[in-house]
């Protein structure tokens, strides 16, 4: 059962140019929809989500306008098809309450990292499971804190930092969908880069590898998800023989 404290959040800094008005009315909106929720297992651990890029033409949200089954896992319990989206700029899981309707919106609110076990989304011919991923501090580290999806997890592992860059268009900011992705060998997450830069991590086994490249005609750096788990996996049956 959840039943947090509601904390207000904010946007990104060049989007918070709100009047006097707007923030009246925000106000008197969450109020609202603090004053309903009095159901202990209601979701409303987190800050409220308000829509930053509504006049550009993009949009940092991974599957904006689409509809699919979702899983919420939380340290006390799971939730099923709850509206989920993810916000690939700030890094944040958005929950739309769709059982209230409050001055003519559904509330929404980026969920509280520290409660999120993990989340999944079920598109049509794909699962996407996500964790968040602490790692350390240390200069053999550059990968940031944050949700990930955990798309192949073998003795290696594959993990996708799912993440969009802004710029400026026609004093519109705008996003750019820029994924990255990461392969573990070891204890050490390295990024993927080209066929020779990926090889280089295998050592004896190098040889073995390129040719299951060159028989798939799989280039490491254009390959899709599917190609990647597909050398992962023949890689985890060679590697201990």
């Amino acid at each position: 059962m959840i039943l947090s404290a509601f904390v207000t959040g904010q946007t990104p800094e060049n989007n918070r140019e709100i009047s006097q008005t707007g923030d009246q009315q925000k106000n008197n909106f969450y109020r609202l929809y603090f004053e309903s929720v009095t159901i202990p297992k209601e979701i409303i651990n987190g800050k409220e989500y308000l829509p930053y890029n509504i006049h550009g033409r993009t949009t940092p949200l991974l599957f904006s306008g689409q509809v699919f089954n979702t899983t919420l896992r939380l340290k006390t319990r799971e939730y099923k098809n709850i509206r989920l989206q993810y916000d690939t700029y700030l890094d944040e899981l958005i929950y739309t309450d769709t059982s209230r309707f409050i001055d003519n919106q559904y509330p929404r609110i980026a969920l509280n990292k520290d409660i999120i076990e993990g989340f999944s989304f079920f598109l049509p011919g794909q699962t996407m499971n996500f964790r968040y991923l602490k790692f350390p501090e240390n200069k053999d580290n550059n990968l940031e804190n944050g949700f990930y999806e955990i798309a192949y997890d073998g003795d290696t592992r594959l993990i996708i930092k799912h993440k969009s860059i802004q710029y400026n268009y026609q004093a519109l900011n705008e996003y750019k969908y820029s994924p990255e992705r990461y392969v573990l060998i070891g204890e050490t997450f390295t990024g993927i880069q080209n066929n020779k830069v990926f090889l280089s991590m295998f050592g004896e086994k190098s040889g073995e590898i390129s040719e299951f490249l060159k028989n798939s005609r799989i280039r490491i750096k254009n390959a899709g998800k599917d190609d990647l788990i597909k050398v992962l996996e023949y890689i985890d049956t060679i590697k201990n023989h």
